[in-house]
Parts: C-alpha cells; structure tokens; sequence
C-alpha cells in the first residue's frame, strides 16, 4: 500500500500561484522515507495533504487526489482518520489540548472511545516506547522542546496508525535521543508494517534507519530516490541540504575578548523537588560566541528562562554590574539583552513582517534601509508583506532571529535559533548573529543540538549536564 499524489494544483492563494503544480508522487509503506529540500519547497504542505489537513483548514487543492491506502484522508471523521495517518508538526505544543502529560494522554484514548480500565496500560506502554516514562505527571509547560516532541510521538503511538508523518522530529532533540526514537520507529515499521514519511533537514539521525531519501526543489520532485546508505553529499549541498559531518564554512573574523557582561553566580533551579541547575557560575564577555549544548532536557531553556526573568532561580545573575533579581536592575537591562525563545511566535507584536523588524529599528533613522537589507539576508524580503502568524515554523524561527539583530543589545540569547532550518538558512541566520556579535561587541549565547554548528561558530562550546555547566576544551 502507498500514499499517491496524482496531479495536484494546490497553492495558499485562490487563483494564486500554485506551490504544487500537476504533482505527482508515490511513498511505498515497505520504505522509510525522507523528504528532504530547501526551506519552503512543499515538503510539509504534502504531509498536511497526506494527514487531510489541508485542503479543509488551509489553501485550496484546485485539481488531483491524494489517497492513503487507497482512501482519501479528508473524507474520514477525525476517529476514523487517526488510526490511518498519524502527524507529528513542526512545533508539538500546537497539537497539545491538556495541561499534563497524563492528562494528554488519556485526552487522545478518549477520543478514539478506549475503555477506561485498558488506559493506564495503553499510556505506560507509549510512554516506555518513547524512553519518557518519568515524564508521566508532569506538566506540558515545564518541559523542554525535545521532551514535547517525544510526549507528542507518545501521542501518536497510542492510536497505531497506519501511517506516521512526521515534520522535522528531531529538531529540538538531542543527537543520542534522535538516534534512540529513530530506531523505535524502525521498529514500529518492521513489526507492525506502519508506514513512514518524515520531512528532515538533516539526515544524519535517520542513518541506519530510513531505506531511502528524496528531494523536492521549488514544488517538485527529484526524479530518482537516493538510497539513505550511500548518500551523495555534493547533491545535498547542492540543494541546500545539511550534510551530515559537513563544516558550514564560517569566515569570522577573531573574537576580540572585550569587557565580562553578564556573570551568573551559584545559579541553581528547581520544578517542584527536581532540580534542573545545580550551582552554575560562568562569564560571558563582550564580542564572543558561546554555545550551549547538552541532551534534550538537561536544563539549556530553563537556564536562559532565569536570564530572562521568567524562571524563578536562587543565585544571582549580573548584566553589566547590575543584579538582576532586583527591581531597579531587571528594568536597567531593558534593551540590553535579547532573546530568541523555542517559540518566537510568542514574541511578535506587528502585523507584517517588515514591522516586526521596523519596530525593532525605531530608533534608528536608517530602519527602511536597513530592514530590507535584514530580511534579505535571512531570506524573508520576499514576505514582508506576510503576518508572522502565516509563516512556516522555520520560517519563524529566522524572524525572530532577524527582529533580535536588528535591537541593539548588549547580549543575544538564542534558544535553538537554526531549528527547522536548511543548510543555506542555518548559515544565513548564524553569520547574521555572528556579525551582530563581531561588529557591535555583543555577547551572543545560543543553544543547540548540531555539535558541527557550534564548532563552526562558537568561540566557546559549555556543555550543561547533571545540571551543571562546564567548558569543553
């Protein structure tokens, strides 16, 4: 059995361009496979297509059909359809309903109508497959981005569907997580023939289990499949792909070590008797780059969650001489310290995308200048005109990003700012902070899971572990 694509005409505009145009395309349940491309090609449109998302809550299908097994997703009711086709998106809070972990879980076993004696059986045995088992009674809002994908995929192994699309899976999990749920999926695909379709910008977490990779390019398919064993790395890059292993090719100019800007000192955190961060000290100077990295949930988010004032922290955390925990100091870094969250769409206050980065500038007597000269770099120009609420979640990210260079802060906080992001974006949105960081000697910390990116980039590279943060020489 397969998904089919035949002749679609699907575009987001009525009587617009189409992003799709006479598309069509087999994916063979026996095979796991990667899609794979330049950002905003349509690799997640045909998942929307294939979940029966699109075209009944977005854009129009003008022409073609789209069936799974032989049935045409968007005739199915919502109960039906889960046990077909399961989705994962690019962002899983989007998909949450509930408050906890447990409570999630029994929200889906009530909709596909489970007897409630069989759900504690069915949750702790989706939760086992997903390696998140002490994640049971949490609650959603205190876990980090990687631990909500794997809560999500917990999700999506309860109702067994047919088939499993999933929008870029691993981008806020670590490298030996990724590798760990890409084997349980292999599994799931060998023992209980559940098909496979993942949208991935990076393969090197697919190596070992995915049979095979293709690449779309500006709607279309490339018309041969690429075996995952035997990749061809110059095709990839040619294409816009991250290439497993691969430098990004970085030209920095040297740090020049300036003044310490923000210090913490005996940082600790807890939520509820788990603590998080154990007695964290560490300086941060004008004009350098340091990298976080560490496993999914080692404490990366809530560490920059108590710099910015959201997560209540013992200790203290000086910006420029001045503690933060104060009244009169956390009002004096006002302007001085920006941040990136895993969720930029939170951040937003303007209704295009150009404003956002306008309002970033209004201070500055060059904002026009500028702003176009910004998004042309991270390559939004194009959707200036757009709302932020309407870009893709990579999309997202790079504004974020963008409206954070653009203020003139003293130090950049990014939390996984190259998440959901092609080879040719990661570095766009990467040198656009690295310049911020070299030619207005500011302090940029950014977190990450891709080890290559923060070799390229980082001047400095802490790994937090055990809740405590230390260097890697």
């Amino acid at each position: 059995m397969s998904i089919q694509f035949a002749n679609i005409q699907f575009g987001y505009s009525e009587g617009g361009k189409p992003l799709l145009s006479d598309f069509s395309a087999r994916f063979d349940e026996k095979k796991i496979t990667i899609l794979t491309g330049a950002s905003g090609c349509g690799k997640s449109t045909l998942l929307y297509l294939a979940a029966g998302i699109y075209p009944h809550n977005g854009g129009f299908l003008d022409g073609g059909s789209v069936l799974v097994e032989g049935v045409s997703p968007e005739s199915l009711a919502p109960k039906e359809r889960c046990r077909l086709v399961g989705m994962m998106f690019q962002n899983p809070e989007l998909q949450f309903c509930m408050d906890t972990v447990r409570n999630e879980l029994i929200f889906c076993l009530e909709n596909i109508c489970m007897e409630p004696d069989r759900m504690e059986a069915a949750m702790d045995e989706a939760l086992a497959f997903c390696e998140i088992s002490h994640l049971k009674e949490r609650t959603l809002l205190s876990l980090s981005g990687g631990e909500r994908q794997k809560v999500m995929l917990a999700c999506l192994t309860l109702f067994k569907p047919k088939w499993l699309l999933l929008d870029e899976p691993f981008a806020n999990i670590d490298n030996a997580s990724a590798a760990a749920i890409a084997a349980k999926l292999r599994q799931m695909h060998e023992e209980y023939g559940t098909g496979i379709l993942a949208v991935d910008h990076r393969l090197d977490n697919w190596l070992g289990a995915a049979q095979e990779v293709r690449i779309m390019e500006d709607g279309r398919l490339l018309p041969d499949a690429m075996d995952a064993a035997r990749l061809d790395d110059e095709l990839l890059e040619e294409h816009g792909i991250i290439v497993p292993g691969r430098s990004y090719r970085p030209s920095l100019p040297p740090a020049e070590e300036g003044d310490e800007v923000l210090r913490i000192e005996h940082l600790s955190l807890s939520y509820g008797k788990e603590t998080v961060l154990k007695d964290i000290s560490a300086s941060f100077r004008r004009g350098k780059i340091y990298a976080i990295v560490g496993e999914s949930g080692c404490g990366k988010s809530s560490l920059f969650g108590a710099l910015s004032g959201i997560c209540r922290y013992r200790g203290k955390v000086f910006l420029e001489g001045q503690d933060l925990k104060s009244g009169r100091g956390r009002r004096q870094s006002v302007g001085k310290m920006g941040f990136v969250t895993q969720s930029p769409q939170d951040q937003f206050v303007s209704s295009n995308v150009r404003q956002e980065i306008l309002t970033s500038l209004r201070k500055n007597p060059e904002a026009e200048a500028l702003s176009e000269e910004i998004l042309r770099g991270i390559r939004l120009w194009r959707y200036r005109e757009v709302s932020p609420y309407l870009l893709s979640q990579g999309q997202q990210r790079r504004l974020g990003v963008a409206a954070l260079v653009a203020y003139d802060c003293h130090v950049l906080v990014c939390d996984e700012p190259t998440y959901a992001q092609d080879r040719r974006n990661t570095i766009a949105v990467m040198d656009a902070l690295a310049r911020q960081a070299r030619e207005h000697q500011t302090a940029l910390i950014f977190s990450t899971h891709d080890r290559q990116l923060a070799r390229d980039y980082a001047d400095e590279i802490l790994i937090l572990e055990g809740g405590e943060l230390h260097a890697i020489h």
